[in-house]
């Protein structure tokens, strides 16, 4: 159920002839008694941070330091309660349910002063029988909290020996032991965001009465047979009365066709679990889901009906179901094992390069967290080419909200569990609830298709070999709990609940190797297996050659300023400097704002504005700068190496999913959405490292490269026999407007003309021109190669610091373009201080849509534009810019006109940072 579906009913609501719901979500009273002797109204689902906010006993809480200041509400216990009403039709009924989507995180439930349950994890769904305490009128339901932080603390005290680590480092400022419980990981404080261990229901909370037997839960696996037919294997989980017996029917309906499989049930409640299949005939043309880029995002609907003997009573459920296939190739590169084990992903036979980011949550509060917010994030992903998103395994398992959303989006999720940079004990009743919450999470997401694969922990086997938190002291315990938790309980529960999705124990890791040299490898961040993690602070970002070779690297990075808009809203106006105490409280990775000044002057000059707030909005601006050319020179690294290897085997890199998407907080982070929504300058480059066809140029012992990469869609590609062209499969591709006439050769592949240019940073025109024709039928491809002393020599260029290249397919205005500085920005020679400016802004779609025309007087690389006091984002920003006139077009979030755009936007670039 929605979390947002009937918020404030509280009647009964008869959702078929069988089951009656009421909906408890809405308004509670929640109280301390202890400390403080506060009794307020709290919006449910929802925590008692925003509650106390509601009531304006908090400022919000992401204001300054105030997660410092309100640490005493972590440590405080809170009870929720209320009233309900029980309808003579209900008391009727067999059975009586309160289902609780969501409890954060130790708690106990009385309903009339009687203990229903008492529980201990935030991700697992209670469904508890209150029949035997609720009475016709009015009813009182009591949830009382306590503190996860004093529980935490309370488990690692009488645990036997430490599970480390002990605590976060003093930079996060955050909470001890959070490995000690089953909740939000990063609740309790990370390097990106702050600490806030609520307390709560935090998602719905209602009550189902039925006659007899209701179904729980419904889902599905497609499963394509060796003739290309599909088969659906369905499993609908029924809630059966203790000692009682059901007879009935349950059928099971696919979409709008006449496909039905059906089925005579006598159910205990011992037999529960029903698994049907459905066979679906060759002869229905099934459509496949595809990923974002290769294809359309076919979804289908799946009805389950369980209809008692009588022909009465009736309890159903609906699902979205999409056909693919998912396989995970770890083969023998070459056939030498010596070379190592690929790593990468086919959907529905289709080699996938990954190109995505990471997930966190997008609020420390979930109860904020809309389905509107969470369209604007994977829209944002989506429309910057992403196909994948990993899931952190320090976060929540997302809404169904999310996973409506990357199904639509066709946006494949690589989904962690919730297990991350740490070590967990193996306490019989820790490892119990553990195996309720991953026999319930993968059962409640695996339905979905956008999923990927399941990961068992967030970097946790990499920790243990490199002994992060000092486990060398005790390895071979260390080791036993690791393969008790991960191989011994969890893998056993996600293989049996889920055969179609692959799943590895830890990322990064080896992959089969990892399993083959007993679960921990000794080098699980090897170049020849699996993913990587990879981090590299003060090297010089710009250089491809710092940056390793991996099958898959699902984690990099480099962190930059949000906003100077975002940061307005949580700051004091004294606090706007990077030297304040403030910015240095919101940093939490250690030396992280003196790494972002020393990684600029890798690259830049530092700004000089004499105005305060003016240097501390153009220092934003080049931690931008900075982050995005970071990732742009590694990600295009990695799509260059996708099918090729070097000597020691490392290459045939098949996916790229940078650190991180989105943020938590107004804070230095490594994202590329700043809280609230706004893009940062990488989320643009992000469109253009991940386009379906990518010019990626770098420079390697003085000369000058250039490969083109294109995604598998379009090298593949067929002659439609009616007119002759090619067009790709399974789907005709579009990107934009851009063919251009690429199938001129009579087998498939990408065929055309490379223009290269090379300019002076002080002239529009360029100082000489040349052209390359190319012939491509691999995803990646060296197509161009010179030196550059030559080119400087030809184009009768001084010396490198005064020029540029610049690259581009087709009309450079329209198609694929890319430019190589030949220096770094500190060096360069030439750059006048343009003079840009907004021409025209009119009106595409009424409120939402506008064309903006800008001019520049002079070259200006990293023109940026802004409008602050609007939610939108531009067609494309942070770019360079050659031509006096350039249109890009404004998407709008909210309704806005012409003369309130013209009065908010403003532009820079980069020598206008310089006094």
């Amino acid at each position: 159920m929605s979390r947002y579906a009937v918020l404030l009913l509280f009647s009964i609501i008869p959702v078929c002839a069988c089951v009656l719901t009421t909906s408890l979500n809405g308004i509670w009273t929640v109280t301390e008694n202890e400390a403080h002797n506060i009794s307020i109204t709290g919006q449910v689902p929802g925590s008692m941070y925003t509650a106390l906010m509601d009531h304006q006993i908090i400022q919000d809480p992401y204001y300054r330091d105030n997660d410092i200041r309100y640490r005493w509400i972590g440590l405080a216990d809170w009870t929720y309660s209320r009233t309900f009403n029980v309808s003579t039709q209900m008391m009727s009924m067999t059975s009586i349910r309160l289902v609780c989507e969501g409890l954060d995180t130790f708690s106990a439930v009385t309903v009339n002063g009687h203990l229903v349950a008492e529980t201990n994890n935030m991700f697992v769904k209670y469904t508890l029988d209150i029949k035997p305490y609720v009475k016709e009128g009015l009813n009182s339901i009591s949830i009382s909290f306590k503190s996860a932080v004093r529980q935490a603390q309370s488990l690692a005290a009488n645990h036997s020996y430490l599970v480390p680590p002990a605590c976060p480092v003093p930079q996060y400022k955050g909470e001890c032991h959070v490995n000690m419980i089953r909740k939000e990981q990063c609740s309790f404080s990370w390097d990106w965001g702050p600490s806030f261990p609520t307390q709560g229901i935090w998602r719905d909370i209602y009550i189902e009465s039925f006659n007899m037997t209701a179904i729980r839960s419904f889902t599905a696996e497609t499963i394509q047979e060796a003739d290309g037919s599909w088969v659906i294997d369905t499993e609908v989980l029924m809630d059966v009365p203790e000692g009682a017996a059901v007879e009935g029917s349950l059928q099971i309906r696919f979409d709008v066709t006449n496909i039905r499989s059906k089925q005579h049930l006598r159910l205990t409640s011992y037999s529960r679990k029903i698994k049907q299949r459905v066979h679906i005939n060759r002869d229905i043309a099934i459509k496949k889901w595809w990923p974002n880029g290769y294809g359309e995002q076919n979804l289908y609907k799946l009805y389950a009906f369980f209809t008692n003997a009588d022909g009465i009573g009736r309890s159903e459920k609906k699902i979205s179901i999409g056909f693919k296939t998912v396989e995970l190739v770890q083969e023998f590169v070459s056939g030498d094992p010596k070379q190592g084990r690929s790593f990468f992903f086919k959907i529905n036979g289709v080699p996938i390069f990954l190109k995505g980011s990471n997930w966190i949550p997008a609020d420390s509060f979930q109860e904020r967290v809309t389905k509107d917010r969470l369209r604007n994030l994977l829209q944002s992903a989506a429309d910057v080419h992403m196909n994948a998103m990993r899931v952190w395994g320090g976060g929540v398992y997302e809404s169904e909200d999310f996973y409506d959303l990357t199904d639509e989006l066709g946006i494949l999720v690589w989904q962690d569990l919730m297990f991350g940079c740490a070590m967990y004990p193996r306490d019989p009743q820790f490892l119990s609830t553990v195996r309720q919450e991953i026999s319930q999470q993968v059962t409640r997401i695996k339905s979905h298709a956008s999923l990927l694969l399941w990961s068992g922990n967030n970097e946790n086997e990499k920790a243990l070999r490199q002994s992060w938190y000092n486990t060398d002291v005790n390895f071979t315990l260390y080791y036993n709990d690791y393969v008790a938790l991960y191989h011994d309980t969890i893998q056993p529960i996600v293989e049996s609940e889920d055969s179609t999705h692959p799943f590895i124990m830890s990322s990064p890791s080896n992959g089969l190797e990892s399993l083959q040299e007993g679960y921990v490898a000794k080098e699980p961040w090897s170049e020849l297996y699996g993913d990587i993690h990879d981090y590299r602070y003060m090297d010089p970002f710009y250089d491809e050659s710092v940056y390793r070779v991996p099958r898959m690297a699902s984690e990099y990075g480099l962190q930059s300023l949000p906003s100077y808009e975002t940061l307005a809203k949580v700051y004091a106006e004294e606090d706007m400097d990077l030297c304040s105490d403030m910015s240095e409280h919101r940093q939490h990775h250690p030396l992280g704002n003196v790494q972002l000044m020393a990684e600029v002057i890798l690259y830049l000059n530092l700004p000089n504005a004499p105005d305060r707030k003016q240097r501390f909005k153009d220092t934003i601006y080049v931690t931008q700068i900075d982050q995005a050319i970071a990732m742009k020179t590694e990600t295009e690294h990695y799509r260059r190496w996708q099918n090729r290897l070097d000597e020691k085997g490392r290459g045939n890199t098949m996916g790229a999913m940078y650190w991180q998407l989105n943020d938590i907080w107004q804070a230095p982070t490594w994202s590329s959405i700043e809280y609230g929504g706004k893009w940062k300058m990488l989320q643009y480059y992000a469109k253009h490292f991940f386009s379906p066809m990518l010019i990626s140029p770098y420079e390697e012992d003085g000369v000058a490269k250039v490969y083109i990469c294109a995604d598998e869609m379009m090298i593949r590609a067929e002659r439609n026999p009616r007119t002759h062209q090619f067009q790709f499969v399974p789907e005709h591709y579009r990107m934009g407007g851009f063919l251009f006439g690429l199938y001129i050769d009579a087998t498939p592949g990408l065929s055309g003309i490379l223009h290269i240019s090379m300019y002076s940073w002080d002239s529009m025109k360029p100082l000489y021109n040349w052209t390359q024709n190319f012939q491509m039928n691999v995803t990646s491809q060296l197509v161009f190669s010179a030196n550059i002393n030559d080119m400087l020599h030809q184009a009768d260029c001084i010396r490198r610091q005064n020029c540029f290249l610049f690259y581009h397919l087709g009309d450079p205005e329209n198609g694929p373009t890319a430019w190589q500085a030949l220096s770094t920005f500190n060096g360069v020679i030439g750059l006048k201080k343009p003079k840009i400016q907004v021409t025209n802004i009119a009106t595409v779609k009424k409120g939402q849509t506008f064309n903006v025309t800008i001019s520049t007087s002079a070259i200006a690389p990293f023109v940026w534009l802004e409008t602050p006091g609007i939610q939108g984002r531009f067609s494309d920003n942070g770019f360079l810019m050659v031509q006096p006139v350039m249109q890009l077009q404004y998407f709008a979030w909210e309704l806005i006109d012409q003369n309130r755009l013209q009065n908010s936007l403003t532009i820079k670039s980069l020598m206008d940072i310089y006094y």
